[in-house]
């Protein structure tokens, strides 16, 4: 995936620090569903501040998911405080909200899923999980975090998004002869066989001897010119090899300002 899977806000610097790591719970999501499945997102946010006045306790954070996704799509919200299951109430003025671009998380200016649940700076453990009855793409989803007064913003994590970034698609084209050799078996069975009289049958008295070989048989050829027709679907199997790339210099300046879309 090309996008984080765990994401750490103590390290961002503010007037307060958010010291909360949020890692996707690979083990409880279902990222790519099977047929007649939701979609499946979990998350850990974990607490690794101190005691102290530098760190703030979370208000709540906002998980900037796809803004086409409708709120009738996301069902089974759960979360989980320190192993304590928390009732959720989700909707406008619940403790989980779907903030819109139109009307971004207040304090934040956050679009995106919002869960408004307090948590400890320092012992603070809070599981979440959502499921999409639509399947989205996996990409970088913003996270905002607020406490203390203080947003923290900027990382972002696995999350669903509207598209995939970062992926270019190309076709490489071969032209090829593909030879088959065919063969064909002659056969002929024999059908039912009529027999047929010719003329009256005669009738000798007496014993008589009757011409010809005894129990032998009677052969002819016949010939028949035919036609086959011999249907061939010829085509391809296309296998892509691991691919292989050659790293340029990196440079703050646009390089990709010239390269088709």
């Amino acid at each position: 995936m090309d996008c984080n899977t765990i994401i750490d806000y103590s390290q961002v610097i503010g007037n307060k620090i958010l010291p909360f790591t949020i890692q996707l719970d690979l083990t409880q999501s279902n990222l790519n569903p099977a047929a007649g499945e939701n979609q499946r997102f979990c998350y850990i946010v974990t607490g690794i501040g101190t005691d102290t006045s530098q760190y703030a306790n979370l208000s709540h954070l906002v998980l900037g998911i796809c803004d086409q996704i409708p709120q009738n799509q996301i069902v089974n919200i759960t979360v989980t405080i320190n192993g304590v299951e928390q009732i959720v109430v989700f909707g406008e003025g619940g403790n989980v909200e779907l903030r819109t671009p139109d009307q971004p998380d207040p304090p934040t200016g956050c679009p995106g899923l919002k869960f408004n649940f307090g948590l400890n700076k320092v012992t603070g453990v809070m599981n979440f999980c959502f499921e999409l009855t639509t399947v989205y793409p996996v990409g970088s989803s913003p996270v905002c975090l607020f406490g203390g007064g203080t947003t923290a913003k900027g990382l972002s994590i696995c999350g669903p998004v509207c598209k995939q970034t970062g992926l270019c698609t190309t076709a490489g084209y071969q032209k090829a002869s593909v030879c088959a050799p065919v063969t064909v078996t002659p056969f002929a069975n024999a059908k039912s066989t009529s027999t047929f009289c010719c003329g009256n049958a005669s009738i000798s008295p007496g014993t008589g001897t009757c011409s010809g070989t005894v129990n032998g048989s009677c052969h002819f050829t016949l010939s028949q010119k035919i036609c086959v027709a011999v249907p061939v679907e010829i085509g391809a199997k296309v296998t892509v090899a691991a691919p292989a790339v050659q790293c340029g210099n990196a440079t703050s300046t646009d390089v990709c300002s010239n390269c088709t879309t």
